[in-house]
């Protein structure tokens, strides 16, 4: 779940990893970003784009 204000950068990768993943990476449950840690979240969510793999595969 993200925790903090939602950004134009955000928004797009959203929708990105929408189209393909076919939900948003807010959804999991037993994933936990708060705004402190907008640039880890940012990064996580382009290598889930980049490798294919959804986010709580590929979180530090």
């Amino acid at each position: 779940m993200w925790y903090g204000k939602m950004t134009e950068e955000l928004k797009k990768l959203y929708d990105e990893y929408e189209r393909k993943f076919g939900n948003d990476p807010s959804g999991y449950m037993e994933v936990e970003y708060g705004q402190k840690h907008y640039k880890d979240y940012v990064r996580d969510i382009k290598t889930a784009l980049r490798t294919g793999k959804e986010l709580p595969d590929v979180m530090d």
